[in-house]
């Protein structure tokens, strides 16, 4: 009997070890009406640099790109994301069925592939590309190595969107901090690793004001594609952040960001509990002392930051979610095959709670990107206003 359930455990995982690409994938369909992301696709430097202008340029050599060619750019993204993500995690996802259902559950979780596949936008797929690299970096060269070229492929992040530094940088720093600590790099790597990034998100800011108008980067952007862009992103571009957080007030109202924010941490708090409680249990197995555990929580948590301005809230949770995950799933795969971080992890996986923690991340769904304006409109719709 003990060896028909445990062939029939294996039979099962491998349409578990899918759950994550087919909840992404299935959250990526819906209607595209007014997608912000496209914007960026026509934002370059051909008037100079510009912040956020590193995709554009990349299709600045396009004459025209219709929307038929804009959604499959963005389809190829998205699937460079997922494909990357199985890439990095396959030895947990098609490894021993405590591994599938720990890298499964985490990876079909709100924040992960299903909040990527909604977003289905520039720059958060691109940003968690580079972050993903930067993952697979450490996992698989030495750290030295990884350090070097991460620092690269941050740098290139904040070209991208400058944003990286509070959604994702951390994450890295995390990582840094923790082969400090295991004594497997030199302080003075990671010290160097942050103040050059540091220092690339000093120039992004300083110099990537857009040397044009709004309106005239509107009007190039309009004759290159048969979709409707909007203006905000070159408004963004143009402005200071006090500019910026007038523009903000203008496209959101207060009581749209108190009811997303509400709804949202009442249907995630589960959610975001059990990150913590992970996090918390695989940092102790790995020997992680209170202060660095305290300092990494922090960091993790410092994507909320970002709330400062005023919108996109779930884009900042979903980035938090992100990092405490690939911290976790990080922490299992560089530690020893029998240490403790491993079989606290798997202990959970195989927890007779586990299913319905399953069907609970899946069941409340992606974290939005545009969920406040989204908010905002249904609850004028439900008062009638």
């Amino acid at each position: 009997m003990a060896t028909e359930s445990h062939l029939e455990g294996h039979a099962r995982q491998p349409l578990l070890a899918w759950a994550p690409l087919l909840t992404g994938t299935f959250s990526s369909y819906g209607g595209i009406a007014f997608n912000y992301g496209f914007a960026l696709y026509f934002l370059n430097y051909r008037h100079g640099f510009v912040k956020r202008g590193l995709v554009g340029e990349l299709f600045s050599g396009v004459a025209f790109l219709p929307r038929t060619h804009l959604l499959a750019i963005e389809y190829l993204f998205l699937a460079a994301a997922f494909g990357l993500t199985y890439a990095v995690f396959r030895g947990m996802l098609f490894g021993s069925p405590s591994e599938c259902r720990l890298a499964a559950a985490l990876l079909s979780a709100p924040a992960l592939l299903p909040h990527l596949g909604f977003l289905f936008a520039q720059p958060d797929v691109t940003l968690y590309i580079l972050l993903l690299g930067c993952l697979a970096l450490f996992l698989r060269a030495t750290p030295g190595v990884a350090t070097a070229a991460s620092c690269v492929l941050c740098c290139v992040s904040l070209l991208a969107h400058e944003a990286f530094s509070l959604m994702f940088y951390p994450l890295v720093v995390a990582i840094l901090w923790h082969l400090c600590a295991k004594r497997r790099l030199p302080w003075l790597a990671a010290a160097a690793h942050v103040l050059v990034v540091a220092g690339v998100f000093a120039a992004v800011v300083h110099w990537g004001t857009l040397k044009v108008s709004p309106d005239a980067m509107l009007q190039e952007a309009s004759a290159r594609t048969d979709v409707g862009i909007q203006r905000q992103v070159y408004d963004v571009m143009a402005s200071t952040l006090q500019q910026q957080e007038v523009l903000v007030r203008q496209m959101y109202s207060p009581s749209g960001l108190k009811v997303l924010l509400g709804v949202t941490l009442l249907f995630s708090a589960p959610y975001f509990a059990l990150l913590a409680r992970l996090l918390h249990g695989a940092m102790r197995g790995a020997e992680v002392g209170r202060v660095r555990a305290a300092g990494t929580g922090l960091l993790f948590v410092s994507p909320l930051l970002l709330c400062a301005l005023g919108h996109d809230v779930s884009r900042w949770l979903g980035a938090m979610g992100i990092d405490a995950t690939l911290m976790v799933l990080y922490l299992y795969l560089a530690e020893p095959p029998e240490s403790a971080t491993r079989r606290y992890l798997r202990d959970w996986a195989d927890s007779p709670g586990f299913l319905t923690w399953l069907v609970y991340l899946v069941a409340v769904g992606p974290f939005g990107a545009t969920g406040i304006r989204s908010a905002e409109l249904l609850v004028q719709a439900w008062l009638g206003g």
